[in-house]
């Protein structure tokens, strides 16, 4: 069965420091998979290689197999790889109200105003903030927030979607809400996800397996159980220790 995406031999200098050494990462159709990493270990990086918004000098990134980039060449832009996503910091305009930070992740895809419209008002309704469409993200409060953005990539119909540590600056109430509310649109829509985190546990109701970054590797791979049982890195080692003290 063919990857919905898969990375080969990823090698990305950010300043002249090496972030990505030969990383190699598969994800199916309609998988989640946690990402963690310790800071600095490539993990926004790796997220952004695969949306397309950074080119690794070497190494391949194929969507369903078609090749999207092959050592540092684009051959299918960020806008045609059906990739949503949601960073760390929102990304939102604050001169734009909800609805237009909605249309803004829409642009390139050739869409009549219409169509552009009819998506927007079906993707901020899917995402229970259809009465916050004329709003402005100052006026919203971290949750509506976190929704917003939320919207914006799904507005694109993505088969992935990519969540890079979202939830940081959330309450437990607000996250796990969020949580259940990606959960429930995944089962919905069938995208797949990649989710950076730096806790596993609080999140572990959204993904099926994990991945761990460490020099610029994925050095561990698999369900928690599984890395449990036999950790490979020194993340997973402490990450297995941690959650037995807990128990």
């Amino acid at each position: 069965m063919t990857a919905l995406v898969h990375c080969r031999e990823l090698v990305c200098r950010l300043g002249g420091q090496v972030v990505l050494s030969g990383t190699e990462l598969e994800v199916a159709e309609g998988e989640a998979i946690a990402l963690l990493g310790s800071s600095g270990s490539g993990k926004s990086t790796l997220l952004r290689v695969i949306a397309g918004l950074e080119l690794a000098e070497r190494g391949d990134v194929s969507f369903a197999g078609k090749p999207a980039t092959h050592d540092g060449r684009l051959l299918i832009p960020p806008h045609r790889r059906r990739v949503g996503m949601v960073f760390q910091d929102l990304a939102l305009w604050p001169n734009l109200t909800v609805a237009g930070n909605v249309r803004l992740g829409l642009s390139g895809l050739g869409l009549s105003r219409s169509e552009s419209q009819k998506r927007i008002e079906h993707t901020l309704k899917l995402c229970s903030i259809g009465e916050l469409a004329r709003r402005r993200p100052g006026t919203l409060s971290g949750g509506q927030q976190q929704r917003v953005a939320l919207a914006r990539a799904l507005a694109m119909q993505p088969k992935l979607l990519l969540l890079d540590e979202p939830f940081g600056g959330l309450d437990l109430v607000t996250k796990e809400a969020i949580l259940q509310e990606i959960a429930r649109l995944k089962s919905e829509l069938g995208f797949a996800i990649i989710l950076v985190t730096h806790d596993p546990v609080e999140v572990r109701g959204l993904y099926d397996s994990l991945a761990i970054l460490e020099a610029g590797r994925i050095a561990d791979r698999g369900t928690l159980d599984e890395i449990a049982t036999s950790p490979q890195s020194a993340l997973g080692r402490a990450f297995v220790g941690a959650l037995q003290q807990q128990t």
